[in-house]
């Protein structure tokens, strides 16, 4: 006998293929309503909102959700269907972190602009060298100095020594110029000298540092084999040439022509097919850097960088892409962050001892650097350390450079902690330090326009 199927059985049969797609929904709903709670609490608090942001990801985490609230932590983020653990959300949300990470620095590669570094150079490049040099030597020093306590700071293998001093350094030296753009603006000082200085400085500083990243990495990766870091420093030196030489030629021109304006805003837009393309380009020039051995990221910040420069392609760009971006993938790599991080890592005062030293050689390395570099270029004093503070500015860019570093296998978790904490301190002293130091300068009554002084 015949059996005629249920009308509703291809609906059940979903239904319950989806039984692993439910918990991660629940958590992409925590995640994203976390984030910009955290976010309006750091407006409120006059700091920019990546700031909240971060936070609440770091919150999300075994460091307060899940020593707070065990239970209900292991049931959103550690379940799984079936009792199979929460491996497999896990790695979905590993796999959005990273997505997320390469479509972000290819807006930061794209909306890199060279045309501060050009105006600014001199004063820019000494304050940048000053910026990388200072941090990275004392970076490597404090490294030197962590090596043999690193097994008491959770180190569960043996770890690179030279790799491990490298990345310190190269840690130290990052400046997060999206995050730093973002507080120029919300003070109203992006237009001014001062602000003109720091972004072109922080630009080099960004150059810099990325390519320091990107070289430890291969380091790193290629385990101090001559023969094999040589052929992947070769392969991404090609890559790059590929993308400013062959890439940038043939894009550009098609994205400009493509580029109309849409909309009561009259914002620039890209037809679907022409954003279709680049985002394809993208993930291929993601996936090529990912094979030689350095990260994706990299891949699509150099594709970035090469497409930068064309403010019409760029507001195209940052209209299809930056919001979602921020609201979603963002939040999603702050919370994958967090759950990476426990401050009970941090369980002893030899630990937390370690936490200061490296609070401390972070800010003396940038902020003494940069500060006084640009004192001796002749800034005055106050809009000098101004400077220092501004570079000392780490929060985004830091977290991308500690989950390499995880990735990598060179840090322990109580080191990752503690860069991560020194990421957020920095960020959340820039600001009412600038605003401080800058009292009395010609740029008090705008600060005290802004609400970041009072009058």
């Amino acid at each position: 006998m015949l059996i005629e199927p249920h009308p509703f059985a291809p609906i059940l049969l979903a239904a319950g293929r989806e039984e692993a797609l439910r918990p991660l929904l629940v958590q992409l709903v925590v995640i994203i309503l976390a984030a910009r709670a955290g976010a309006v609490v750091a407006r409120w608090c006059r700091q920019p909102s990546v700031v909240g942001e971060i936070v609440a990801g770091l919150l999300l985490g075994p460091s307060a959700f899940g020593a707070w609230f065990p239970d209900l932590f292991a049931m959103i983020f550690h379940s799984g269907a079936g009792g199979s653990g929460g491996g497999a959300m896990e790695a979905s949300l590993t796999s959005f972190s990273q997505v997320g990470l390469v479509l972000l620095l290819f807006l930061i590669g794209i909306e890199f602009d060279f045309s501060h570094v050009r105006r600014h150079g001199r004063r820019a490049a000494s304050i940048s060298l000053a910026g990388v040099v200072a941090p990275f030597g004392m970076g490597i020093g404090l490294a030197w100095l962590m090596m043999p306590r690193l097994e008491a700071l959770g180190a569960t293998g043996p770890i690179d020594t030279r790799s491990f001093a490298l990345f310190m350094g190269t840690a130290m030296s990052i400046t997060a110029i999206p995050i730093l753009g973002r507080i120029l603006i919300e003070i109203g000082m992006q237009h001014t000298p001062l602000g003109a200085t720091v972004i072109a400085a922080a630009a080099c500083d960004d150059a810099v540092g990325w390519t320091l990243l990107a070289a430890v990495s291969a380091l790193a990766s290629g385990n101090f084999e001559a023969e094999r870091i040589a052929v992947m420093a070769g392969a991404t030196l090609a890559f790059a040439m590929v993308c400013l030489f062959v890439v940038r030629p043939l894009l550009l021109p098609l994205l400009q022509r493509a580029v109309r304006d849409e909309g009561e805003t009259g914002h620039p837009r890209l037809s679907l097919g022409m954003l279709s393309l680049v985002l394809a380009l993208l993930l291929m020039a993601a996936w090529i850097t990912s094979w030689i051995g350095i990260f994706a990221i990299f891949g699509a910040f150099l594709l970035g960088a090469s497409l930068s420069g064309v403010p019409k392609v760029r507001e195209a760009m940052a209209a299809h892409l930056t919001d979602f971006v921020a609201v979603f993938f963002l939040p999603i790599f702050f919370t994958f962050t967090g759950l990476r991080t426990n401050i009970g890592s941090l369980g002893t005062p030899e630990a937390w001892g370690w936490c200061a030293a490296v609070m401390a050689v972070a800010v003396l390395g940038k902020w003494g650097g940069c500060g006084l570099a640009a004192r001796l270029g002749g800034m005055p004093a106050g809009e000098a350390s101004c400077v220092g503070v501004f570079m000392n500015t780490r929060a985004l860019m830091e977290l991308i450079v500690i989950n390499v570093g995880i990735d990598l296998g060179v840090i322990p978790p109580a080191v990752s902690c503690m860069l991560v904490l020194m990421a957020i301190g920095t960020t959340l002293m820039a600001t009412p330090l600038a605003a401080w130091m800058l009292r009395g300068s010609q740029y008090e009554p705008t600060l005290i326009t802004r609400g970041f002084l009072r009058g």
